[in-house]
């Protein structure tokens, strides 16, 4: 009974982090939607983020540029956060 218990509520978990994920909103380009797999290396995420970060140097509108550097320094520094 308790591991169908457990099931439930961690079905339950899922579901409401997928609504609170739906209810996101960014202001333009500056949210960014970042889901790492359980068994994923930060380390090949945030080499990912400072590659996006040199492409996004590029963008030829100084506004929008801005944006999407300061999202992708934002996502960066909360990755640093974790531990592994």
């Amino acid at each position: 009974m308790s591991a169908e218990t457990d099931k439930n509520v961690e079905m339950w978990k899922i579901k409401k982090l997928i609504k609170s994920l739906q209810m996101a909103r960014g202001n333009g380009t500056s949210m960014i939607s970042l889901v790492i797999p359980p068994k994923d290396q930060i380390s090949r995420v945030a080499k990912m983020l400072a590659d996006e970060y040199g492409t996004a140097s590029n963008i030829k509108s100084r506004v929008n540029r801005l944006s999407v550097l300061s999202a992708i320094t934002s996502a960066q520094q909360r990755l640093k956060l974790y531990n592994r």
